[in-house]
């Protein structure tokens, strides 16, 4: 039995910012996000500018934070150091950067859209589409216009580039916009889960799909200002911020609510925003309704939507398990699919905006119809793999019309068996291996006996089929200069576990 290890390097994506790493933080260099204790007469702020050589580039109307620009060579660390003991600050932090969630594009096309079926789309329709309902796309953007395109795309802004023009030139937010109100029934392309939902776009991200706090913050301001009844931001960081938090609180204290990407990082804690309190956070499935293997998992984790991924085709329709969209590629419009929990998001903003559109305003009321009418998709209840569980819309709406809970499903009885034989023996693993492709690799090992394929990471947990077969392959996709440490597991149908030694893989 063996693995190997590859070591490989790619070049830096160049931002025009200059972010700065350190360990898993990034932020833009030279640039402070403040909140000063200021009476109101400017000199408290006057002391601040002077002692760090800074200046005051914008101050964040509704929040009380001030964007510092500090001198050529400041150390963003060493002068978070020192603002946070001084006394005219109430918080010092950097303006971190965020970014997209979407995983990987395949721009295959196809017209199947099996995301909107597992979530009930079609026949919550009967109730509402969402008309009425306005859902703010803080991302890189929407563009305009398309062979299909949104029925109701309103004017926006871009609060990364300070401008009135939030087109996109990414594409992952003009598919995520799609995804929520696609043109419907109009006999070409593909459809939206709410198509009679207001599209407010709000750039927030770079044309190259970073951004920072300064730019959420402000997003999520204009935002709630603009009157939006939902916030869809499908983008994360692993950094929590003052800032990002008080704008949150801001659109939260007057009812919207916000739904954000748990991330796709393989990990056991979700990203920011999506794990502040007031954020409805959704992780990803695959079209057979198991956990997409990147998604994030994690307390805070709330539920589940279709998210893709692009290694199945758990459906049988040929194609690759993405969601399907139509965005901007190269400058064109096209149909492609993608995966990761930013497409995931987009489904639960969309629900939260039919399920407005039907009545209910209270963000809390929202995410209570929503967990209660969520399928398990784990344990039965709430779990940190799955949340409350998968989404379901029609199950939600059917719940605020009826306005009672769900009937819950009996169990089928069991068959009594006169002599019983208990198997006790755990399967046997052999023929193990593993490929590495770039940022992929595949793990391959056989069972003595039909099982179910496990891979569970020392850092990551577990990651599981419940596919009973003798043949076992596996592709996660990983992160350049990351080594992965993991074991495999297999488990019968009578229960018995099966777990090798551990093995590590190095990208």
């Amino acid at each position: 039995m063996f693995l190997f290890a590859i070591a490989c390097s790619t070049a830096p994506q160049e931002l025009g910012e200059a972010p700065v790493f350190t360990d898993t933080e990034a932020y833009v260099e030279r640039e402070m996000l403040v909140s000063i204790r200021d009476n109101g007469d400017g000199i408290a702020t006057m002391e601040v500018q002077e002692k760090y050589g800074a200046v005051v580039m914008e101050n964040m109307e509704g929040l009380g934070v001030a964007h510092l620009l500090l001198p050529d060579m400041a150390e963003v660390r060493g002068v978070r150091t020192l603002m946070e003991a001084d006394r005219n600050l109430e918080f010092a932090e950097p303006n971190y950067l965020t970014r997209a969630s979407a995983a990987a594009p395949n721009d295959s096309y196809a017209g199947y859209q099996w995301n909107l079926d597992m979530v009930g789309a079609y026949d919550a329709w009967d109730i509402s589409d969402g008309t009425g309902s306005i859902v703010a796309v803080l991302d890189t953007g929407v563009r305009a216009g398309g062979p299909d395109g949104i029925t109701t795309l309103l004017s926006g802004w871009d609060a990364y580039y300070n401008d009135n023009d939030p087109s996109d030139n990414d594409g992952h937010g003009t598919f995520v916009a799609g995804t929520i109100a696609q043109t419907t029934n109009n006999g070409r392309g593909v459809a939206g889960m709410a198509p009679g939902a207001a599209i407010l776009p709000v750039k927030v991200l770079s044309d190259q799909g970073f951004g920072d706090v300064r730019a959420l913050a402000n997003g999520i301001v204009y935002a709630t200002d603009q009157g939006a009844d939902v916030i869809n931001m499908s983008l994360g960081s692993p950094s929590s911020s003052q800032t990002e938090y008080r704008a949150i609180q801001y659109a939260y204290d007057r009812d919207v609510v916000l739904v954000a990407a748990s991330g796709n990082e393989f990990a056991t804690s979700v990203s920011y925003p999506a794990a502040y309190p007031e954020v409805i956070a959704v992780g990803a499935v695959r079209a057979g309704g198991t956990r997409s293997p990147y998604s994030n998992t994690g307390t805070g984790l709330e539920i589940v939507a279709p998210g893709g991924d692009l290694n199945r085709d758990d459906n049988g329709d040929g194609y690759a398990d993405g969601v399907l969209q139509e965005t901007v590629q190269n400058g064109r419009f096209t149909y492609v699919f993608w995966e990761g929990t930013s497409m995931a998001t987009p489904h639960v903003a969309a629900a939260a905006a039919m399920i407005k559109a039907a009545g209910v305003n209270d963000p809390e009321e929202v995410r209570e119809v929503l967990a209660l009418s969520a399928r398990d998709g784990g344990s039965a209840g709430y779990d940190t793999s799955y949340g409350y569980g998968i989404l379901d819309v029609e199950a939600a709406l059917k719940l605020v019309v009826d306005n009672t809970t769900p009937p819950e499903i009996e169990p089928e009885p069991e068959e009594e068996e006169t002599a019983p034989t208990v198997d006790t023996k755990a399967p046997s693993i052999s023929n193990i291996d593993g490929i590495v492709d770039g940022r992929s690799f595949t793990l391959m090992w056989t069972t003595d006996e039909l099982a179910t394929s496990g891979i569970e990471f020392e850092d990551y947990g577990l990651y599981d089929t419940q596919v009973y077969t003798t043949t076992h392959s596996m592709r996660f996709n990983g992160n350049p200069g990351d080594t992965y440490v993991f074991k495999f597991v297999s488990v019968d149908e009578a229960g018995n576990v099966a777990e090798t030694e551990f093995y590590q893989i190095s990208l």
